[in-house]
Formats: C-alpha cells, structure tokens, sequence
C-alpha cells in the first residue's frame, strides 16, 4: 500500500485527535459502524463497502473534524497502480542469437535417435491460479409510507423512497427518515436481493407550552450555549476534577461557577456568557480549543 493512502489515514486520525474525539463518539455521531472509520484511519481500503459509500462516509468524516474533503478525495485510491514497464534486456553480439537455434537442432536430433517425435505427448499444463471473485452486489428496493422519505445506507444517504440500488452483501445499517415522522432504522442482513415496504410512525403533536417568563442567564458564573452540535468538556482548574465530558445538541445550555476551564471540539457554535455579559462565540466552526475562565 503506497504513502498517499497512509497520509490520508494519519491526517484524519490527528484530527480527530486534535478535538478530543474517541472513534466511538464519532462514529456514534455519523451513526455508522466504527469499523468503518477504523478502516478509514488505517487504510484498509479493501474492507470498506462499495466506491460511493466509501468515498461518502470520507467526505462526511472529515467535515466533522473541520477537514476540507477534497484534498482527502484525492488521496483515496481509485484503482491498483499500474506495473512498470519492463526493463529492457542487454543488448548481444548478433552471433549470440544463433546459439539457442543450435540447440534447438541438437535437441531435435536426439529425440530423433531415440525414436521420440512430435507424437510424444507434451507435459500437462499448469492451472492458472485463479483469482479472488469480486464482491458480491445485491438488488436493494425500498418503498415507503409516506413517499419521498430520505434513505440512508451505513449513514451515506442513497436518496429518497422509492428508490432501487445495487449494494454489496453483508450486514448493513438501514435509516430512513422524513419531516413529521418517527426516525425508521434497521439493520439488515443483505445475502440476497431483498424489496421492503416501510410505513413511518407520525410524531405525535408537540405540547404548547404554558406560558412563563424565559429562565433568567445567571449574574455570575459561566454560560455555555450551544448553536450548533460540539464536543465539550468542562474541568474544574483547581482540583482537575472533570464536571462534564459529551456532545451537547443544539439549543442546549450549561453552567458552572468560575473558575472553570473549557476544552470544545466546535468553538464556532458555542456562545461563552461570563457573568451576564455576552463574550460571543468561542472561535471558528470546527476548531478546537481550550479556554480558562476566571
């Protein structure tokens, strides 16, 4: 396996690193299988499903860990290298070439003599090793109630229902989602071609919320509000003490009394309120960080 494939495993596993990410959390995140980013990571190509599932889950991973895709598309490995040419043999005296003929017609001459011809039966010829049979794709249909739900295979989205795909065998991880209906996800064991018909759950309607004032940002201490979805983890700096460690989903809020210290795997979707006044956001979307707070 050539360097381009391994740099490309080693540039999304330091970042990953760089925010503070378990392959368990971010595969968790992507809803995928973590062998998936295993293989990813360690360049293990040939484990990886079919071309655009694979180069699917690259592109989304490495959005995640605020990686530009298209440098990363370009190192993954599109086809077996080509062999190199052969290298040419030595030129020879022209004299040189008449020594095999002459031992040729020797050879000729002796069978000739002992009384063995062309009707002798020539050796049995080796089998040709063969080689190993291509994976093996199955007809996937789906159908769904209400039409026009999002369908997703392993976490990459394959389109919208009704839709019929060729996928490779083996066990694979089925979602389908649409606005107003529960969250349909399934794992499937693909050895043969399968045609499913699925009917969403509506959600039940939301609760209107008795009305009362919104609660009060504290006058002291620290406010972390989330708009966006990040990695964060919280630390008292005086005992070393972790107060919080996870992903925390957009439109949630957290907060602890100074002195504090923060580590996000998102600065740019977490907005820092210090002691009632509003700091703004921590950075830039996808960067890493840590702050004190004091």
């Amino acid at each position: 396996m050539g360097v381009p494939m391994c740099e490309l495993g080693k540039r999304l596993r330091e970042a990953r690193e760089a925010k503070g990410l378990e392959i368990a959390q971010a595969a968790e995140f992507l809803k995928v299988r973590r062998a998936v980013l295993e293989a990813l990571e360690e360049c293990r190509f040939d484990e990886l499903p079919e071309p655009a599932l694979a180069r699917g889950y690259l592109r989304r991973y490495a959005q995640l860990l605020g990686l530009d895709p298209t440098p990363l598309l370009a190192l993954y490995p599109m086809a077996v290298a080509p062999e190199p040419p052969p290298i040419p043999a030595p030129s020879r005296p022209a004299w040189l070439w008449l020594l095999p003929l002459l031992a040729l017609l020797a050879l000729l001459s002796w069978l000739a003599f002992r009384g063995l011809g062309p009707s002798s039966a020539p050796a049995q010829a080796q089998p040709a090793p063969a080689s190993p049979p291509p994976p093996q794709q199955v007809s996937l249909r789906i159908a769904t109630q209400p039409p026009g739900a999002r369908v997703y295979l392993d976490g990459f989205l394959l389109g919208q229902s009704p839709l019929e795909v060729r996928v490779e065998a083996g066990e694979r991880t089925l979602r389908i989602e649409a606005s107003g209906y529960r969250k349909h996800e399934q794992v499937l064991n693909l050895q043969t071609d399968r045609n499913l018909s699925v009917a969403l759950t509506p959600l039940p309607p939301a609760p209107t919320p008795p009305t009362q004032p919104a609660p009060a940002t504290p006058a002291s201490g620290l406010v972390l509000r989330f708009e966006g979805t990040s990695w964060v983890r919280v630390t008292d700096p005086r005992s070393g003490r972790a107060l919080y460690e996870g992903t925390v989903s957009s439109g949630a809020q957290l907060s602890y009394p100074l002195p504090v210290s923060v580590r996000v795997g998102n600065a740019g979707v977490v907005r820092a309120i210090v002691n009632g006044q509003d700091r703004g956001l921590l950075g830039r979307v996808g960067q890493a960080l840590t702050l004190r707070f004091e």
